[in-house]
């Protein structure tokens, strides 16, 4: 039986997330003010308590809902993404900071993109329950939000001066086009939460995927200028998508439990 939230308990969600997100935005300028080499480390230790809380998070939500009904196969792909993506970190983190090796490109990027069909799966399913207030006026604008900046990044791609090997151009060429799928849905549920469809919590997980799509393209620009580095400012954008989809996926494990 659904059971809806109260008004203190909308707010204690929301102090929480804001707390999360300026804790994140505040680790990250600090290490970065004591040098890069400093901010590498954090950086790349974030991820534990970023990309585990997410895995936790969705393995618990799982096993209390359950794999069967509407929700279970959502659930069981949000499940696929945040393994996937949790040994990607791991292992982009131990390559940097353990055996001292580039980590893009390496066999991490295998995980990442492992992940993505396994994310599109999910938010499509998350959001199958508000299809009645999806219409074509709101699917074209996401449909053309995402095509423009996919264009925009492939240019910049397949203009790039400094020669790529053909694994680091498909790589390149094919984090864009995944965002850029993935980002058609977000967009609808952002949009949908301005019409009023669908709660403020609900809505953190579609702006967990946008936070992704806005760190995957400006990794793109910077990596492409040779100035990204773990745990650069904008990396914090990566930690934000985890832990907003965490928290999302939380609030809908009470919205939605088993009677």
């Amino acid at each position: 039986m659904k059971k809806l939230q109260t008004s203190s308990q909308k707010i204690s969600s929301i102090q929480k997330i804001f707390f999360v997100v300026i804790s994140v935005a505040v680790i990250n300028l600090i290490a970065n003010y004591f040098g890069e080499d400093v901010a590498v480390i954090v950086g790349n230790l974030m991820y534990i308590p970023a990309a585990g809380s997410l895995l936790v998070v969705s393995i618990i939500v799982l096993q209390r809902l359950g794999s069967s009904g509407k929700h279970g196969s959502a659930l069981i792909a949000l499940v696929g993404f945040a393994i996937s993506w949790f040994f990607a970190e791991m292992t982009w983190m131990l390559q940097e900071l353990y055996f001292k090796i580039e980590p893009f490109p390496s066999t991490a990027d295998l995980f990442y993109l492992v992940g993505y069909p396994f994310l599109l799966m999910f938010v499509i399913s998350y959001l199958e329950i508000l299809k009645e207030g999806i219409t074509k006026e709101i699917l074209g604008l996401a449909i053309l939000a995402a095509v423009i900046v996919l264009v925009s990044s492939l240019y910049v791609v397949f203009n790039e001066e400094e020669e790529l090997s053909n694994y680091e151009f498909a790589l390149l060429a094919g984090y864009p086009i995944a965002d850029a799928i993935v980002l058609v849905p977000a967009v609808l549920g952002v949009v949908l939460f301005f019409k009023g469809k669908v709660n403020f919590m609900w809505t953190l997980v579609f702006v967990g995927v946008i936070s992704l799509y806005v760190a995957d393209t400006t990794f793109l620009y910077t990596q492409l200028e040779d100035s990204y580095y773990t745990g650069h400012p904008l990396e914090m954008l990566f930690h934000f998508m985890y832990f907003l989809i965490a928290f999302g996926i939380y609030d809908y494990m009470k919205i939605f439990k088993k009677e």
